[in-house]
């Protein structure tokens, strides 16, 4: 089960995870200090901070456009800030030391660093001409460098995670959409890693397909084990799983809290706006 945040809070007064400084908690497994991303004159995010302790969900929801994606993709290394730092386990992402200086980090310390970072995307990129078995198995063995039958294992014991087993021996094109997202979710786990990104994972679902692919997130969510950035329009599953909703619109972060106080109790007159529409249905 997921670790109740109350309970990860020490008694000595630092800096909380969700920036309340009337809490202590431990260190954080990621975070966004002053982070700006711009294309030209189109600022797409905003001076955003923001903290993710090990072992957090934290769910982004807001309007298209607003940000949302552009946050786990830094935090992916698909895009780079344009002002800003993000820290992974302690660790620089962007940025590295030498000789007391901070500079622009090289391509060996981008890989170390986003080795502990999995993203699952919208769309399932699985290669077409491999089995089931070797899509997941293929980056065990090329970036991780475990043997054919520590990696064969690893990428089996995934799959029966998501209730693939049947499916090894199978390739990309005789599966459905959702077993071809759960494939992806395996693909990503099984590289262990301390951060899993899930960006609209259910958006190019068809809609009876996007309830076995929330479950398989749930269940994954329910272990606890790995912080969580879940980027979503569907509201309900960011209120079963998520410990913290954050809000974004126009590139800021608009408002954030517990599932409840946000889908319950909105503050901000944009957030109800929002809401709104989902609240009809």
């Amino acid at each position: 089960m997921s670790v109740p945040l109350k309970l990860i809070y020490h008694e000595e007064p630092t800096r909380s995870i969700d920036n309340d400084p009337r809490k202590a908690v431990i260190k954080p497994i990621v975070t966004y200090s002053n982070i700006s991303k711009s294309y030209g004159d189109l600022h797409v995010l905003k001076n955003i901070d923001l903290n993710i302790a090990p072992g957090e969900k934290v769910a982004l929801i807001g309007p298209s456009g607003s940000g949302k994606t552009t946050l786990a993709r830094l935090l992916m290394t698909l895009e780079e800030p344009t002002s800003g730092t993000i820290e992974v386990d302690g660790e620089m992402l962007w940025h590295q030391r030498v000789k007391d200086k901070l500079v622009k980090a090289n391509e060996k310390h981008l890989h170390q660093v986003r080795g502990n970072i999995g993203m699952v995307f919208q769309h399932f990129n699985l290669f077409p001409h491999m089995t089931i078995l070797r899509n997941v198995m293929e980056a065990p063995r090329n970036v991780l460098g475990l043997s054919k039958e520590e990696a064969k294992q690893r990428a089996v014991t995934m799959l029966e995670q998501v209730g693939l087993a049947g499916k090894i021996d199978a390739y990309p094109a005789q599966l459905s959409g959702g077993q071809k997202q759960r494939v992806a979710i395996a693909r990503a786990l099984v590289m262990r890693p301390k951060v899993m990104l899930f960006d609209e994972p259910t958006s190019a679902l068809d809609p009876e397909l996007v309830g076995e692919v929330l479950e398989v997130i749930k269940a994954i969510a329910a272990e606890g084990e790995m912080a969580m950035l879940l980027i979503t329009h569907e509201m309900e599953f960011a209120r079963d799983v998520a410990d913290r909703v954050l809000f974004f619109d126009q590139g800021r972060i608009i408002e954030q809290g517990p599932p409840k106080k946000i889908f319950n109790n909105p503050e901000s007159e944009r957030l109800q706006t929002f809401l709104s529409r989902f609240n009809r249905h």
